[in-house]
C-alpha cells in the first residue's frame, strides 16, 4: 500500500527550484537564487538536529548575500554584477558565495547519487559520503571532516526523505527537472568565481 505524501519529510514539488537558464549569456538574477537557496536549507532541516551545523553556515552566507543585495538591488539584480563590481574592493560577496556553492554542490551531488541510483537503496550514508568527498570535503581540514564524518551518520533513509510508494516516485519525477536546473546554477556561479580568481581552495 502506498504511503500518504505527509511520509515524506520533502515535498519537491512544493519547492519553486531554481530558475531555468536559457543560454550561457543569461545572469542569474540575485533574489531568485538567494530564495531557492533557502527553500534547500529547508530541505536540509528536514533531515534532522544534527544537521544544525550546516543548516546555520548556508543561513550564515545567505544572510552575508542577503545584506550585499540589499545595499543596491537594482544595482545588483545579477548575482555577476553583485560579485564582478565588488572585485579587488571587497570579497564580503565573494566569499560567502563560494562558501554557499559549495554547500548547494553537496546537496546538489546528494540527491544527484539518489535520483541515479538504480537499486534505490534505502540507506543514503554512501550517497550522502560521496557527495561530501567530491565537494566540501577538500576545503575541510581534518576537524572539521571529523565532525562532519559522525553528523553524516544520521542521514535518514531514502523512504523517510522522499517517501514510499507513489510519493517518492513523484519526488523522483520532479528531480528530473529540478536537478539539472540547480545544476546549471551552481556550473554558472562555479565558472564566474573561477574567471576572477575567487575560488579560494584554502581549508578551514
Amino acid at each position: 500500500m502506498a504511503a500518504s505524501e505527509g511520509s515524506a519529510r520533502i515535498q519537491f514539488k512544493a519547492l519553486r527550484g531554481f530558475p531555468a537558464i536559457g543560454d550561457t549569456a543569461d545572469k542569474l538574477e540575485t533574489q531568485a537564487f538567494l530564495a531557492a537557496s533557502k527553500e534547500i536549507v529547508t530541505v536540509i532541516e528536514s533531515f534532522g538536529k544534527l544537521f544544525t551545523p550546516v543548516i546555520s553556515d548556508m543561513n550564515g552566507n545567505i544572510s552575508k548575500l542577503t545584506k550585499a543585495y540589499g545595499a543596491d538591488v537594482v544595482k545588483y539584480q545579477y548575482l555577476e554584477d553583485l560579485i564582478v563590481l565588488n572585485v579587488n574592493v571587497d570579497d564580503f560577496a565573494a566569499n560567502a558565495l563560494l562558501w554557499l556553492k559549495r554547500g548547494l554542490q553537496l546537496i546538489c551531488t546528494f540527491f544527484e547519487n539518489i535520483y541515479n541510483d538504480a537499486q534505490a537503496k534505502e540507506a543514503l550514508k554512501q550517497h550522502l559520503q560521496d557527495a561530501y568527498e567530491r565537494t566540501l570535503k577538500p576545503y575541510h581540514g581534518f576537524i572539521v571532516q571529523s565532525t562532519i564524518k559522525i553528523i553524516y551518520s544520521w542521514v535518514p533513509t531514502r523512504s523517510q526523505l522522499l517517501g514510499q510508494g507513489d510519493a517518492q516516485a513523484e519526488n523522483i519525477e520532479v528531480l528530473t527537472s529540478f536537478l539539472p536546473r540547480m545544476r546549471a546554477h551552481l556550473d554558472s556561479i562555479d565558472a564566474l568565481l573561477k574567471a576572477h580568481n575567487l575560488d579560494d581552495a584554502r581549508k578551514v
